[in-house]
Order: structure tokens, then C-alpha cells, then sequence
């Protein structure tokens, strides 16, 4: 049986995967590895790519885009080792990092997940673990004050407790997986690995930090896409979490902040377009318009995340 599992989902990201898989060979530095590529229906070459390589891992190879839940409880359900490694295909651990959350694990028996600091390709800091977000700070997210929802870098340099940690590098336990039943398949992108860490203290696990461990997260970048469709999803993911943690009371309240936000968000904007009278790029407009009528079509009581 190897003694770590890394399981990493890829979708159209064949380079980077490439120079994950890369780090992560020099850094089990002799370990017992298994590695399981979950191909969430790419369109590059990345099922070439993996072939190629001098030590192939094991491919799941989806024919659509699962989302990133479903395709990492692919890999979970695949892996045979006690501890196993949710890795993004675009962070890169470093030598040391894996000894350090096996360290943790084998000292503390009750850590059912771990994180790690995370870093910019530049070495800066990006929110490794967070305080679970209140109803106050889901209000505050909706009309633009996204920092106040709690996340924040390494507090302490030796390992400790957290609330949640980041979904880019996240070390679980076989036995909590089984006990918590994996990511939930409902959130298809955005607070999955939020509503994880919630379900892991509720079932008596605990979630903690590892500072002295990082990995390098190229991510960051694609948070910045204002599509629609993301931000669908994360005001979405965001509903589901607060039914999960309020109840319906809390998820019909965030619902309503939320239609308030984006609806004050466009009279400001439309406002601003009058008084400067420069026009606001259509493409802006339109987007705001198609967001706001897809939070109004949600299920203010988020019913989905109870079914």
C-alpha cells in the first residue's frame, strides 16, 4: 500500500499539469506514491502528455467537465493510501511539504484534513485558511467587500487548528473521508472545500493548519475572470453554504442581500455613466443584467443543498 495518494483534477491545463506532476516527483523524495489524474474532459493533449511520461500515472478520463467535486471524489474513491493529497494542477509542492502534513497527521490522530501555506509564483501570500463566513460577511461579499470574509494567511508558525483551509493543496484522511462522504457534488465550483472542512468539526474530525509546509498556486490568475457563469456559480456555491451553516431563514435573507447588491451596483454605475457621461461598455452592462436575473431565478431557501 503507498503511503500517500495525490489525486489531481485537470481540465485543458496539460502545461501546468505537466510542471505539477514534475514538483511532485522531486518532492516525495523516495515515498511510496500513488498518483491519480481525474481528466475532467480536456480538449488539449493533456491525455497525450500523461502517457508519455516516464512514470504514467493513473488516468480517470471523464468525457465531460464533472466540476471539480465530483471529479476529486473520483480520485478519492480510487486511492488506496490512509492519507491522500487534493492537488490542483496548477500548484507545485515543494520538497519538505509532504513530510511535514504526514508529520502532523501521524502526531495528531484526530486531523481529519490539513492545509499549507500558499504562495504566488512571487512569493507572496494568498489566504491559506479562513474563519467560516457569517451571515454578515456573505451580506458584506454581496455588494463588493469580499475581505471581510475571514481568509487569511499563516497566524503561527507551528501547526494549529482552522476553521477551513484552501482547496488548491489539501491533505485528508481515508477515515474522515469516509466518515464526511467526500466534497459535495452539489457545489460544481466555488465553497466546496469550505462546506468539507464545516461537515469534518460537525463529524468530530478537526481541520488544521501546517505553516512550515506551502505550495506554489498559480490559480490566483483565473479567480480574476468576471464571467458570468463563475460568478453565477459563486453567488450560487455562497446560497448553498449558508442553508448549510443558517438554515433557510439565512439563505432567504442572503438571497435578498444579494439582489440588493448587484441591483445597487447598477443604478451606481448607471449613475456614474450620467454624471461622467462616458459610456459603460455594453458588454459590462449586460453582464451585470444576466447575473442579476440568474440570482433571482435561485431558490431563495437554496432547497438543493438539502435534497
Amino acid at each position: 500500500m503507498p503511503e500517500l495518494s495525490v489525486v489531481i483534477v485537470s481540465w485543458n491545463t496539460s502545461a501546468l499539469l505537466s510542471r505539477c506532476l514534475d514538483a511532485l516527483d522531486d518532492a516525495r523524495d523516495g515515498r511510496d506514491v500513488e498518483v491519480i489524474v481525474v481528466d475532467n474532459g480536456s480538449t488539449d493533449d493533456t491525455l497525450a502528455v500523461l502517457a508519455q511520461r516516464r512514470q504514467p500515472p493513473i488516468v480517470i478520463a471523464n468525457t465531460e467537465n464533472a466540476g471539480f467535486a465530483i471529479a476529486n471524489n473520483q480520485g478519492l474513491e480510487r486511492a488506496t493510501a490512509p492519507i491522500v493529497l487534493l492537488l490542483n494542477s496548477d500548484a507545485f509542492v515543494p520538497r519538505g511539504t509532504l513530510d511535514s502534513a504526514l508529520a502532523c497527521f501521524a502526531a495528531n490522530p484526530r486531523v481529519g484534513m490539513l492545509g499549507v501555506t500558499v504562495l504566488n509564483e512571487d512569493g507572496t501570500l494568498q489566504a491559506a485558511a479562513g474563519s467560516f463566513p457569517t451571515l454578515g460577511s456573505d451580506l458584506a461579499a454581496s455588494v463588493g467587500y469580499d475581505r471581510l470574509l475571514g481568509q487569511r494567511g499563516p497566524s503561527a508558525s507551528a501547526p494549529h487548528p482552522v476553521d477551513w483551509v484552501h482547496g488548491s493543496c489539501m491533505f485528508v484522511r481515508r477515515a474522515a473521508f469516509t466518515t464526511t462522504g467526500g466534497l459535495d457534488s452539489r457545489f460544481f465550483m466555488y465553497s466546496e472545500e469550505v462546506d468539507w472542512c464545516y461537515r469534518m468539526w460537525r463529524a468530530g474530525w478537526e481541520v488544521w493548519l501546517v505553516p512550515d509546509a506551502t505550495v506554489v498556486h498559480v490559480g490566483g490568475a483565473s479567480s480574476r475572470n468576471n464571467d458570468v457563469r463563475r460568478r453565477t456559480a459563486l453567488y450560487r456555491s455562497r446560497l448553498g453554504l449558508r442553508r448549510r451553516m443558517g438554515g433557510a431563514p439565512a439563505s432567504v435573507v442572503l438571497w435578498c442581500g444579494m439582489l440588493a447588491g448587484l441591483a445597487g451596483r447598477i443604478l451606481l454605475r448607471g449613475g456614474a455613466r450620467c454624471v461622467t457621461r462616458r459610456a459603460l461598455g455594453r458588454q459590462t452592462a449586460a453582464s451585470d443584467w444576466e447575473l442579476l436575473r440568474a440570482v433571482a431565478r435561485m431558490d431563495p431557501l437554496a432547497r438543493w443543498i438539502t435534497s
